[in-house]
C-alpha cells in the first residue's frame, strides 16, 4: 500500500536526516578597537595611557552525523593579539553524542550547557565555565568537561542530569546538576538544583511565558542557605557565606515590532539581576593593590559584582531598507551608579560577511565597576594596575563559513 503524501514526506525527511554525513562551518574575524581613558581626556596622562587592541580570532566547527543520532562536534578556537608573542588555540568544545533505544540521551565531553532562560544573566547556571558577553551575546564559549544525560518522558516532561568533571582528582570533586522541565501549554517552567559533596547546595527555578501585548517574559531564580563561592572582605581575607538565605534572581521582557511591511523589524529586550551576593563596598577603593589583585584574579565577576543590574537591549533590523542592522544596548550597574553605552552599526554587502562599526561610553563616577579598566602584568604572578574608561571606538570584519 502507498503512503498517503504527508506521511511520505515525513519518512522521506527522517531517511534523509539519518544519513551520515559530516558538515565543517565556522567564523573568522579581525577587529580593531581604540580606548580613551579619563586620565587622558582629564590631561592627567599622555596618549600612551589610552589602548589600541588588535585582534584576530575564529572558531571551526566540525560536525560529524552518525545514523540512530549518533555524533561527533568539535570547536576549535583560536586567537591572536598583534603584539603578542602566543597565538592562543584551544578546544572551547569537543563531545560525542550517544542515546540508548532513542530514549536516554548522552552527551560525554567538553561542552557549554544551555542551562536557564535569561538572555544576559543565569543565576541557575552554576556550571558552565565561561558567562555570557554583553557585547556579544551570542559569541561560542568555552565548554566544562562532564557528562550530561536527557530523559524525554513525554512532550510535557524533560529532565536532565549532568556531572560536572572539570577538575576533579578524587571522586569527592565530581559535582551534579539536574534539571526537571515542564510544558504547560505555552508556559515552560523547570525546577533544578547544583550539589558537591561538602559544598552548600543551591536550587533554582525558571520560567518562561507569553503576556499581554506580545510580550514574552522569562525569569529565573537561586535559593541557598549559604553559598558554596567565598567572597573577600575589605581587609583582602576570604569570607565564607554561611548561615543566610541567599537569593539571585534575573527577570525579563522581550518584544518584536513590525514597521515599514517588515516583519520583527524592531525587537526589544530587557532584564534586571538581583544578586544576592554583591558587595556593598567599593572594593576598587578599599583594597590595597595586593589584596586587589587578588580581588581581580580570584574573585570578580564582571555583571555579578554590585547588587542591583539592568540591561537593555534593542535591535532595528534593515535600517533604511538595507543591508544595515543597528543595535543598540545599555548595561548599567545600579549599586554603584556605573553604565555602559554601546551602539552597532553592521553592514552585511554579501551573504556570510559583515563590517561592523562599534562606539561605547563608559559612564559614572571613577573607579566603579563600569568605569574601570584593569590592566594586567604580561608576566605571571597577575599584577594589575587601574585606569578609568572612558569611550571607545571599534571596526570589524566578520566571515563566517
Amino acid at each position: 500500500m502507498e503512503a498517503a503524501e504527508g506521511e511520505a514526506e515525513v519518512r522521506n525527511l527522517a531517511e534523509e536526516l539519518d544519513q551520515e554525513r559530516l558538515g565543517f562551518s565556522g567564523n573568522l574575524e579581525a577587529s580593531g578597537s581604540y580606548l580613551l581613558t579619563r586620565e587622558f581626556l582629564r590631561g592627567e596622562l599622555g596618549q600612551e595611557d589610552n589602548e589600541l587592541g588588535l585582534l584576530v580570532q575564529g572558531d571551526f566547527l566540525l560536525d560529524a552525523r552518525l545514523k540512530k543520532g549518533f555524533r561527533a562536534f568539535l570547536d576549535l578556537g583560536l586567537g591572536t593579539v598583534v603584539g603578542q608573542p602566543t597565538t592562543l588555540i584551544g578546544l572551547k568544545e569537543v563531545f560525542i553524542d550517544f542515546n540508548f533505544a532513542n530514549a536516554v540521551y548522552f552527551r560525554a565531553g567538553k561542552q557549554v550547557l544551555q542551562w536557564g532562560r535569561g538572555l544576559l544573566w543565569n543565576p541557575t547556571d552554576l556550571i558552565n565555565v565561561q558567562r555570557k558577553s554583553f557585547s556579544d551575546l551570542e559569541a561560542l564559549r568555552e565548554g566544562v568537561f562532564g557528562l550530561r544525560a536527557d530523559v524525554v518522558f513525554a512532550r510535557a516532561f524533560h529532565l536532565y542530569t549532568f556531572f560536572d568533571l572539570n577538575n576533579v582528582e578524587d571522586l569527592s570533586d565530581i559535582a551534579m546538576a539536574a534539571r526537571a522541565e515542564f510544558l504547560l501549554g505555552s508556559v515552560e517552567f523547570a525546577f533544578s538544583g547544583w550539589a558537591k559533596p561538602a559544598e552548600i547546595p543551591v536550587f533554582g527555578f525558571d520560567l518562561s511565558a507569553p503576556l499581554f501585548w506580545d510580550l514574552s517574559f522569562h525569569g529565573e531564580g537561586t535559593l541557598s542557605w549559604g553559598f558554596p563561592v567565598d567572597k573577600m572582605d575589605t581587609l583582602g581575607g576570604p569570607v565564607p557565606i554561611r548561615d543566610e538565605l541567599v537569593p539571585r534572581i534575573s527577570v525579563g521582557l522581550s518584544r518584536s515590532f513590525d514597521a515599514g511591511d517588515i516583519q520583527d523589524r524592531i525587537v526589544v529586550n530587557t532584564e534586571f539581576y538581583y544578586n544576592g551576593l554583591g558587595y556593598k563596598e567599593n572594593m576598587f577603593e578599599v583594597l590595597i593593590p595586593d589584596h586587589l589583585d587578588t580581588f581581580l584574579a580570584d574573585y570578580y565577576n564582571s555583571g555579578d559584582y554590585g547588587t542591583y543590574y539592568g540591561a537593555l537591549f534593542v535591535t532595528i533590523n534593515r535600517l533604511f531598507k538595507t543591508n544595515l542592522t543597528l543595535n543598540l544596548s545599555g548595561l548599567g550597574n545600579f549599586s554603584d551608579l556605573s553604565f555602559i553605552a554601546m551602539a552597532d552599526l553592521a553592514w552585511v554587502p554579501v551573504n556570510n560577511f559583515t563590517l561592523s562599526l562599534t562606539v561605547s561610553s563608559f559612564l559614572g563616577p571613577d573607579l566603579r565597576e563600569y568605569t574601570t579598566l584593569p590592566r594586567v602584568s604580561d608576566t605571571p604572578p597577575p599584577v594589575y594596575s587601574l585606569s578609568g574608561s572612558a569611550f571607545s571606538v571599534g571596526l570589524g570584519a566578520r566571515v563566517a563559513f
